[in-house]
């Protein structure tokens, strides 16, 4: 199976293949740097289920597959890293995030949702950086700032320990050795949930107990929760 954002339901899903890859016209082939067709890479496309039993619609994934390949098509078809249509944007919500740093990873994921793994981790770093600097720190280098938030107890020792992988990712892009080493969709995936974590373990965790230590607050002193407390009589507070 194949894992990917359906272009129908927008969630995250396995796809199971329905209908076996078949060869796509020489036409639609990519081109090598001579600019003529390659030979070597035909185009192959298949049809896939989305595992969502509220959706099971059908999209389809294609890719290149080199003729040196022994074995049918369908065998050496990836289950990752597929182009498919149709493609939707996903852009989740992450209330209790500043406005700026919820648009810009709503963003990194809507790039994810369309394969675009390097602008998804690119992004994924920039609101790592952008959470650190609106708390406070403005060390050089993103390893600083999640080292900083650790020892400043905003994010725990094991999500500063897990960062590790967006660092390494995102500094090859910043730095332009974008070359140097595929950035994986699966890769892209774990960076963001990455990302995800630390925004409940710095915003949203923290003002939802917040909202949560706020309504007994109320409730023990007799309100409804959300209203404020009537005045006391003459006039005087409270």
């Amino acid at each position: 199976m194949a894992s990917t954002i359906c272009g129908w339901c927008g969630d995250r899903t396995h796809m199971t293949m329905v209908l076996g890859p078949y060869e796509l016209p020489q036409a639609v082939w990519p081109v090598n740097r001579h600019g003529s067709t390659d030979m070597d890479w035909p185009v192959y496309m298949a049809a896939f289920k989305c595992s969502n039993e509220n959706c099971e619609r059908l999209s389809i994934g294609w890719t290149k597959l080199h003729t040196s390949g022994a074995g049918h098509a369908k065998d050496r078809f990836p289950r990752s890293d597929l182009e498919w249509e149709p493609v939707t944007a996903r852009r989740p919500d992450f209330p209790d995030v500043p406005d700026e740093i919820a648009a810009t990873a709503s963003e990194a994921h809507a790039c994810l949702s369309i394969g675009a793994a390097k602008g998804a981790v690119a992004l994924a770093r920039a609101v790592v950086e952008a959470t650190a600097k609106v708390k406070g720190i403005a060390s050089n280098g993103i390893q600083s700032k999640i080292n900083a938030l650790r020892d400043a107890q905003i994010i725990s020792p094991l999500t500063a320990a897990t960062s590790e992988r967006i660092r390494q990712d995102g500094n090859s892009i910043a730095h332009g050795d974008i070359g140097e080493e595929p950035i994986s969709t699966d890769d892209a995936t774990a960076i963001l949930e990455f990302m995800d974590a630390l925004l409940d373990e710095v915003f949203q965790r923290p003002a939802k107990l917040q909202k949560l230590q706020q309504r007994s607050v109320e409730r023990k002193a007799g309100g409804v929760p959300g209203q404020a407390m009537p005045p006391a009589p003459g006039g005087g507070p409270a």
